[in-house]
């Protein structure tokens, strides 16, 4: 909470959305970035939830019996907003942060209007929405163009990209990894986003070619969007 935060007062809440590619697990209180963000939010006046999902194998929660696979990551993600909506302390506007696989899941639900498998997520609550950050966020798991990342990098996104969708490294099939891209909901017929800042970063094992796919998708759509690129090679 913000700190000097009063009882009964309601906060702009934020969803931190972590770096786990898709199926590592950090603990509650998330990597030193997270934790440095999170504090940088709450005193400029934001709720903060760190939020949990589902994982892939091979690092599956203990005790889940379900795959973590898509889509069962990106309806807990709605599962959480839906969560912090319903909060006491939320004043009803929501944004999302999320660094490389939870820029992902942040995308999508910045872009999901209608999720039939997620009780009570509609278009309202995707409205709820007010902006969305993602820093290297997996845009596209189909596209394997991997300008500006090493070999080693690239053979690190297929395998994780592939884990989160049920594939076997190294494996592709472009029906199954598109079907999981936030991309692919503007293909489908998404008209609107909540404004955008993506990222692309040095030293990571997603390639900026994701940030800019998403860019142009999201321009097409008329969204507000800026693409800070840092480390472009």
């Amino acid at each position: 909470m913000p700190p000097n935060a009063v009882p009964g007062q309601k906060f702009p809440t934020v969803l931190m959305f972590p770096p786990d590619v898709f199926y590592a697990e950090y603990g509650d209180n998330g990597v030193p970035s997270e934790r440095v963000a999170t504090r940088d939010l709450q005193q400029a006046g934001f709720l903060v939830f760190q939020v949990d999902h589902r994982l892939a194998p091979p690092g599956k929660l203990t005790g889940q019996t379900s795959t973590g696979r898509a889509p069962q990551q990106t309806d807990d993600a709605e599962r959480q907003i839906l969560a912090a909506l319903a909060d006491s302390q939320c004043n009803g506007s929501i944004y999302l942060v999320g660094g490389s696989a939870g820029g992902c899941l942040a995308l999508w639900c910045g872009l999901d209007s209608a999720n039939s498998a997620v009780s009570g997520w509609d278009n309202n609550a995707r409205l709820k929405i007010k902006a969305v950050v993602s820093l290297s966020g997996v845009t596209d798991p189909s596209n394997w163009n991997h300008r500006g990342i090493s070999d080693a990098d690239y053979e690190d996104f297929e395998f994780r990209v592939d884990k989160y969708v049920g594939l076997t490294y190294p494996a592709y099939n472009y029906a199954t990894l598109y079907a999981a891209s936030p991309v692919s909901l503007i293909t489908d017929g998404a008209t609107s986003s909540p404004p955008v800042e993506l990222f692309a970063s040095q030293y990571d094992s997603v390639s900026y070619v994701q940030q800019d796919e998403m860019y142009t998708a999201l321009q097409g759509i008329g969204a507000s969007v800026t693409n800070p690129l840092f480390g472009k090679q």
